[in-house]
């Protein structure tokens, strides 16, 4: 019974297997993959295939171009600046003391030399008159040195006058003793023995005065130093009585009538006041690296203050500090503005219109022809038709204008519209355009 019903199911499987291959759903299955693997094919073809619009091979791209110039960058630029007073001097005495008199106020004018401050110290007086006594005690002493040094030289001189006096003596006598009979022989030992006192007598005189006359001179050095040094502590009187450096203006006060001060650096005292010259100021502007190298000292530079709205002045380049800052790549340059009406004061900040100037020429192209990508910045140049890529390095810009340095000369022609769909060796058709130039040349904020 089993073999029965194994022979009556093998029918029935082969009749599902003859289904599943039968010629239509073969025919399904090759269509399908055809259409599949023709569409695979398509689209690798067309992702291997640049994306350039196909031209027939007998057009030419137009490509507007324009020349290469040389020209002399100038510019104007717009820094930032601020205002100092030509001359900032805080008023310190050089001893300390009580303000006796201040003759000035915040707001004040004063002229060089005029007289701001009287003060008042009474220990240095009391010094100084101590000081006077001493002086005068020592200068005192010196005089009865000298005139006991004086003393001694008559004393000298008196006894030299009796060394002349016994050796005359002696010399008659020993003269006379040589004819026998007129002289004892005893008279004339006498007057030897007299003469050689005598010149002991000189010789220790001259030392007497020789010693006093050096601890003479020795105290004389002594009063003159005490006098050196009483004359520099006399000048203590001119110290109490200060005088105005230069002409300026008074823009602070911190003390009063009454109060201690003393000088800058030996404790909490302030200043008296603050004097600062306005007729002369300093515009200090940060100029950038890129520009150092255009300042010319004794140019004009315009600057504006937003206190007058629309105006400009001009200040003259007149000092550099030869130096750049480290943080901010800047050179601090000076410019002095006269200004005897004191409209501008120390303090503004300025708006400086530098002009940036190159010393020698140098080349330009439209700002669109130079083509900038994350590997390399270039124009490019068209040369017999074709289209080469020179790379450059840019400058500053100057109207519509970028400097640019590299392989290419004056009178060379660029594409108009740099672009890196113009192909490296591409062929083109080029067509000449005039390049526009503003009149006012754009001001650079830095």
């Amino acid at each position: 019974m089993e073999s029965e019903h194994n022979i009556q199911q093998d029918p029935s499987g082969n009749s599902s297997l003859a289904e599943i291959f039968s010629l239509k759903n073969i025919v399904f299955v090759v269509i399908v993959m055809a259409i599949a693997g023709g569409a695979f094919y398509f689209m690798w073809m067309k992702r291997q295939k640049p994306l350039v619009l196909e031209k027939p091979a007998n057009t030419e791209i137009t490509l507007p171009v324009v020349p290469v110039v040389k020209k002399t960058l100038f510019r104007e630029d717009q820094l930032p600046g601020e205002i100092n007073a030509y001359q900032d001097v805080l008023i310190y005495p050089k001893v300390p003391g009580f303000v006796k008199e201040l003759n000035v106020d915040r707001g004040s004018v004063v002229k060089k030399g005029q007289l701001m401050v009287r003060m008042y110290a009474p220990e240095y007086l009391a010094k100084r008159h101590e000081f006077v006594a001493k002086v005068a005690a020592a200068k005192a002493d010196l005089a009865a040195e000298e005139s006991k040094v004086e003393d001694l030289k008559a004393e000298l001189e008196k006894r030299r006058a009796n060394l002349l006096a016994d050796q005359s003596t002696y010399q008659r006598v020993y003269a006379a003793s040589l004819v026998p009979g007129v002289i004892a022989d005893n008279d004339v030992v006498q007057w030897s023995q007299s003469v050689k006192a005598d010149r002991q007598d000189v010789n220790s005189m001259i030392k007497r005065v020789n010693a006093k006359d050096h601890e003479v001179s020795m105290k004389r050095e002594e009063v003159d130093a005490m006098v050196k040094a009483f004359e520099s502590f006399a000048d203590f009187a001119s110290y109490l009585e200060i005088y105005a450096p230069f002409d300026g203006y008074v823009t602070e006060r911190k003390m009063h009538v009454g109060s201690f001060v003393g000088p800058d650096g030996t404790g909490a005292y302030p200043p008296i006041c603050r004097l600062k010259q306005l007729d002369l100021l300093r515009i200090v502007a940060p100029v950038p690296e890129d520009l150092v190298a255009g300042v010319i000292i004794g140019s004009q530079v315009e600057f504006s203050v937003s206190s007058f709205p629309g105006k400009r002045f001009k200040g003259t380049v007149a000092r550099l500090a030869n130096n750049l800052d480290k943080d901010t790549r800047t050179m601090p340059v000076e410019l002095n503005y006269l200004n005897p009406d004191f409209k501008l004061v120390p303090g503004m900040f300025t708006k400086v219109y530098w002009p940036t100037r190159r010393p020698t020429e140098s080349l330009f192209v439209p700002i669109t022809s130079v083509v900038s990508t994350p590997l390399d910045t270039f124009v490019c140049k068209v040369a017999n038709d074709r289209v080469e890529w020179v790379p450059v390095r840019k400058g500053q810009i100057m109207d519509q204008l970028v400097e640019v340095f590299g392989n290419i000369k004056e009178g060379d022609v660029v594409a108009k519209e740099g672009s890196e769909e113009l192909q490296n060796q591409s062929r083109v058709k080029p067509v000449k355009v005039p390049v526009s130039i503003s009149v006012t040349a754009p001001k650079a904020n830095i």
